[in-house]
């Protein structure tokens, strides 16, 4: 395995104006560009390693002398992709570290006597970054600096644990005695998470950051991970505010999270036994999953215990095969009663038994794109790395029903749910900036649209390009760029301020259950329409509707192939659709082509 650690700030001096105390010890960071002091690296747990990997972490130990925070902590170990930042040719490797708690700081430059203190110390966004729960590092966004350069705000972004070593909950790993409640969970990402906040509640102070001014925010797995802080009873007080961009509200059952497939209460095919049994085999244990499971079966815990921890990072991921940008499928947060309610996350907002506080959610018009534009049921590789489409008419079909279906599940579902327990301090957006360059032949605005993840260069005021992962900035779309940024940027800090977002020029008013009053903000340019309130609330039941209705989803072989891909095979909407849904849709649009046939070659 490679440990790759992104180098940014190491090659800068020390700034001895940045020496701040922690609970740790002392520290120095540099200073960037822009009047701004960043302390990377920091750690806020003991490495997971050893006898700690899958156990709850635990504190930091103290260091000696001046801990200097000049670079970037590993990465938790993934398989290199775009999200990683690492180099092309290390594309599809395994990278990164277990030793990977660790948390970056940046701050407004003041020397440390001009620390605000009190009642002036200033607001604190704690970034989480996204990747599937399985991909990622915050050393990607050091552009969330620009809140401290531009609005004076105190910002933390995190890593945590991910994958198997971060969700994984397996009953031989803690039949010991001395496991905790939380450890039993196997949510060891979401404690990780609890444990930063709560670093950040101890520390935050020495850099001026205001602990009871605390606002999380994150996107896709990120944005899941800000859900679960809010329905965790772990996190209560830790946060005061909550951003949800692009989430997924899905969480697994105990159930799902540990059972074989084919048990009476079945669990996921990536449930802790079915990866264990994989493993079995691929260790050379076993010929296949039957004679792994019926082995397993006959072992004390202990034994099975010893022969997960004793594989490395790389054999572990190997049970796994990646999909987009390094992303693979594994178990979900586990709704365990202890880390997480038992209930899905939904009823747990409807039930108004959650950390109530503030909360913006939001998706992308074009959410689905992202994970589709490569695939080769949708496209074919020009020169071996140019997604051209095969049949654009087909894929922006597509891609507009099941875009619409995250929004319905993952957006309205979980906003709709808080308003209906009562809370009525929410707000709901859609992104739909589209204005990729139309290249010819290519079309990237068609190819991408408002594509999952294209948002966050908006959020995080990135108008140079930091953030620019699908390279679609041009000379051509600066101008409406800034000002959606500005937009963005400025809903973003006032709601971090004082828990209201506030836009240049206009109003965005809170989500409310009376129709028919516009439920969503539209963030976009002048171009198509700028900043505006729109009626955009649905639900399953509609997506599917809709689909049965769309004109323009003809053929019959088309529709049913949209209800396919989207109901019978894709992971995000498991349980709302299956093959005897698909089998009365073939009977009533005389369609013959089996579900099978329509299974995307790469799912994720």
């Amino acid at each position: 395995m490679t440990a790759v650690a992104n180098g940014t700030g190491a090659g800068r001096e020390p700034d001895p104006a940045s020496r701040r105390r922690v609970a740790a010890g002392e520290l120095v960071g540099t200073r960037e560009p822009g009047g701004v002091h960043a302390w990377r690296g920091i750690p806020y747990a003991a490495p997971p390693t050893g006898a700690l990997r899958w156990r709850a972490p635990h504190p930091a130990e103290p260091w000696r002398g001046v801990f200097e925070a000049r670079a970037h902590g590993a990465m938790a170990p993934q398989y290199a992709d775009l999200l990683a930042g690492t180099p092309a040719r290390l594309r599809g490797q395994i990278v990164g570290d277990e030793d990977c708690l660790t948390l970056n700081v940046f701050a407004p430059a003041l020397e440390p006597t001009a620390v605000p203190r009190d009642d002036q110390r200033r607001p604190v966004m704690v970034w989480v970054h996204g990747g599937g729960n399985s991909v990622g590092t915050s050393a990607t966004y050091d552009a969330a600096r620009n809140y401290a350069r531009h609005d004076g705000l105190v910002v933390v972004t995190v890593n945590y644990r991910l994958g198997v070593l971060g969700w994984f909950t397996h009953p031989a790993l803690h039949a010991a005695d001395d496991a905790t409640p939380e450890e039993r969970s196997g949510n060891f990402g979401t404690l990780d998470l609890v444990a930063a906040l709560r670093w950040v509640q101890d520390n935050i102070a020495a850099f001026g950051g205001d602990p009871g001014c605390v606002t999380i925010f994150g996107e896709s797995a990120g944005g899941q991970n800000v859900l679960t802080m809010m329905a965790s009873p772990l996190a209560a007080g830790l946060f005061h505010r909550a951003i949800a961009q692009s989430p997924v509200a899905e969480t697994f059952s105990v159930d799902q999270a540990v059972n074989w497939r084919d048990d009476a209460q079945p669990g996921h095919r990536d449930s802790a036994h079915e990866v264990t049994a994989r493993l079995w085999v691929a260790e050379g244990r076993a010929r296949d999953r039957e004679s792994a499971k019926q082995q397993v079966a006959t072992l004390p815990a202990a034994d099975i215990a010893a022969f997960l921890r004793a594989l490395s990072p790389r054999r572990l991921l190997s049970a796994f095969t990646p999909g987009s940008v390094g992303v693979y499928l594994t178990a979900r947060p586990a709704r365990d009663g202890v880390v997480l309610p038992k209930a899905p996350l939904p009823e747990v907002f409807a039930s108004g038994q959650w950390n109530r506080v503030p909360v913006i959610l939001g998706s992308n018009r074009d959410e689905f794109k992202t994970f589709s534009a490569d695939k080769p049921e949708h496209s074919r590789l020009l020169l071996g790395k140019l997604p051209v489409l095969r049949d654009r008419r087909a894929y922006l079909v597509e891609m507009k029903h099941v875009s619409n279906a995250w929004k319905a599940l993952h957006v309205d579902t979980p906003a709709d749910a808080m308003l209906a327990g009562g809370h009525a301090e929410v707000w709901t957006y859609r992104f739909d900036w589209d204005e990729a360059p139309p290249i010819p032949f290519i079309r990237p605005d068609l190819l991408l649209g408002a594509a999952h993840g294209m948002e966050m260069a908006f959020v995080f005021r990135d108008t140079a390009g930091e953030l620019d992962i699908f390279g679609v900035n041009t000379p051509f779309n600066r101008p409406g760029r800034r000002v959606l940024a500005q937009a963005m940027g400025d809903a973003w800090t006032s709601f971090a301020r004082d828990g209201v977002p506030r836009l240049p020029g206009s109003a965005w008013p809170r989500r409310s259950l009376a129709t028919p009053l516009p439920d969503c903000l539209v963030f976009d340019t002048a171009r198509d329409g700028g900043l505006r309130m729109a009626s955009l609330r649905t639900d399953m039941a509609a997506v599917k509707q809709a689909l049965r209705t769309d004109a323009e989803a003809e053929p019959a072989d088309l529709r049913c192939r949209i209800h396919a891909r989207l109901f019978v095979w894709n992971p995000l909407f498991a349980g709302h659709g299956d093959a005897a849904e698909y089998e009365r849709w073939c009977r009533e649009f005389g369609c013959k082509v089996p579900a099978a046939v329509f299974r995307p070659r790469i799912e994720v």
